[in-house]
């Protein structure tokens, strides 16, 4: 993507950001029941302030119901560049209703799905949002007023990066004071460049239900909760591994822009904090993260391995133009197939034609026609867009070029291909949450999908736009790694699954791409980084998914998964470079466990 931001005004946007306001001294105070039921905007606070603190007891009552918040202006810190994206206002928290029931003194939330307003409850707003499950409470002096607090990301389904707050509100006998919120994490922005910090207090409504109304979904995030994987502190893998095995794990990556670092070794998440410049994000496995392109791996790259378990392999070789309602220009389509759009090798674009050696990026851009479709809001749109693609002389199968749009045309071909055959009311991304995620214990599938009218579910955008935890980033990557296959279900066809861990039919990225054991490599939506375990041992080749910018999530050879969130965008040209290096991790996860191991 483009740089928006000159040098000088990075640096600008940096030193404000490292320079935020002051944190309360008192954070408890800050949110005292008397500033809650205020309405006090305050000032941004410790995130512990929005936990519960020690010598806390039981919530006094229980929360079941409707939480309804009023749109509101945020404070924000740096200023934003301008408040209107797209037409609408970046700077406005959208009004938004919340269910919420409570479970043994969690908060949990009806839906983690992506929740759109209308413009009128928005209030214009920019921003979607999810939430996700926190915590009720009490504290004494509260005479008798509960305590709770969760979770949430601001986020745009046209894009993809996620703003992560955390809001806390007060509760008794049907009242609710207003809710004071702030965001101080999030993920690589793009239309939105700056690294900005928020906070504010929102007015709320409470519609009490009975708890039997929650009952089903109680059972259900009960069978959620026993599903998790195991988490642990970064110390403790540490501890576990030989003397310095992990010295370096970051590599030069600036600690300015990590989301966040974590491993996954013999079922268990070892993470380190988020750290935030108002302390470690508080419900750290409860993030949801903008990933970006690691959702090629996942929607498509995974999507398809499904699609070849039920019907058979022959799906790769589908013709993209027998399920997509285009009528190009020119006869590039004709026999691009699903295998092709995968691997992004369709012959499709318009940079250099001078593939020797390639520049796998050089188509793209944001300028012209790419930004058009980006900014498509339905699905017939963004088809129509796909017109405006260019024809290499080449044809597809022989060079790989890197293009949102094939991956979106798969995902519409792929949708199209199993209504086919499954009927109407089918759905590409609906069939991987049902039938992938479900089984590996993944119960929440939030996704980026086009605006439709008449309430129409929308398209799956395919290229960017899935939201998961390290829980679920887990859980795929030991899919994976166990060749499609959990607890004796074959859920991944086996031999395509297998053939993600083989570097036979990856395209050269090219010289662009270099790193310190050569160029990276692709295919099947996955990009493979060379490696050596000394100087004098073959060259390794490992797959790993990845998002803009940073985002990073390693299939070690040793079992392991390697997880980084980044935000290096904007950034100096060596902190994003840096960031998107997967190197000083397989070091770090070879010393701990020798990949010949």
């Amino acid at each position: 993507m483009l740089m928006r931001l000159s040098p000088t005004a990075m640096i600008t946007a940096f030193a404000t950001l490292a320079a935020s306001p002051v944190v309360a001294q008192d954070a408890r105070a800050a949110l005292s029941l008397d500033n809650l039921q205020s309405g006090d905007d305050g000032a941004l606070v410790t995130n512990s302030a929005f936990l519960p603190p020690e010598g806390h007891g039981e919530a006094a009552s229980l929360f079941n119901g409707k939480l309804t918040l009023s749109a509101g202006e945020m404070l924000v810190e740096p200023a934003l560049e301008s408040r209107e994206v797209m037409g609408q206002d970046a700077q406005m928290f959208p009004g938004v209703a919340l269910e919420f029931f409570t479970h043994e003194g969690d908060l949990v939330p009806v839906t983690q799905e992506v929740i759109t307003l209308s413009d009128e409850m928005s209030n214009g707003s920019f921003w979607q949002i999810i939430v996700q499950p926190g915590k009720v409470w009490s504290e004494e002096g509260d005479e008798g007023w509960s305590r709770a607090s969760f979770p949430f990301a601001l986020m745009n389904r046209l894009e993809t990066d996620t703003h992560n707050g955390v809001a806390s509100f007060a509760y008794k006998d049907g009242e609710v004071t207003d809710v004071r919120f702030q965001i101080t994490q999030q993920t690589a922005p793009f239309y939105i460049s700056t690294h900005f910090l928020a906070w504010g207090s929102l007015e709320a409504d409470y519609a009490a239900m009975e708890a039997t109304e929650f009952d089903a979904a109680r059972e259900d995030y009960a069978v959620e909760l026993e599903d998790r994987l195991t988490t642990a502190p970064w110390s403790d893998l540490v501890a576990a591994s030989p003397d310095g095995a992990l010295n370096g794990f970051e590599g030069d990556t600036v600690s300015e822009f990590t989301v966040m670092h974590a491993v996954v070794k013999d079922g268990t998440i070892y993470y380190q904090p988020s750290e935030t410049p108002q302390g470690p994000y508080p419900y750290p496995t409860q993030m949801r993260f903008g990933v970006w392109s690691v959702t090629k791996s996942v929607g498509p790259g995974v999507g398809m391995l499904r699609l070849a378990e039920k019907y058979g392999d022959w799906v790769f070789s589908l013709r993209l133009i027998d399920y997509i309602d285009i009528d190009p220009p020119h006869d590039g389509w004709n026999d691009v197939t699903f295998g092709d759009a995968l691997n992004m090798a369709t012959g499709l674009g318009g940079g250099t034609v001078e593939a020797n050696p390639n520049n796998f990026s050089v188509d793209y851009s944001f300028a012209g026609a790419y930004d058009e479709w980006y900014r498509s809001r339905s699905e017939a749109e963004k088809v129509k867009e796909l017109e405006k693609v260019g024809n290499y002389p080449w044809g597809p199968g022989h060079v790989a070029r890197y293009q949102d749009r094939d991956m979106f045309s798969l995902g519409v071909a792929m949708d199209n291909f199993l209504k086919s055959v499954e009927g109407e009311d089918a759905n590409i991304w609906t069939m991987i949450a049902d039938e992938v995620f479900e089984p590996i214990g993944i119960h929440h599938a939030p996704m980026n999908l086009t605006f439709e009218e008449d309430g129409k579910m929308g398209q799956p955008i395919m290229a960017w736009g899935w939201y998961p935890t390290l829980d679920d980033l887990a859980k795929v990557s030991a899919l994976l790694q166990d060749h499609g296959s959990h607890e004796g279900q074959q859920i991944l066809h086996e031999d395509k699954t297998r053939s993600l861990f083989s570097i036979d039919g990856a395209f050269e990225q090219g010289p662009s791409t270099e790193l310190k054991y050569g160029s990276l490599r692709y295919k099947m939506g996955y990009h493979y980084v060379p490696f050596k375990t000394s100087e004098t041992a073959e060259t390794m080749w490992i797959p790993f998914m990845s998002g803009w910018i940073g985002n990073r999530v390693v299939l070690a050879p040793n079992g392991m998964t390697l997880i980084r969130m980044s935000n290096a965008w904007p950034a100096p040209d060596e902190a994003a470079a840096a960031s998107e290096d997967p190197t000083p991790m397989l070091e770090a996860a070879h010393r701990v466990l020798p990949f010949s191991e």
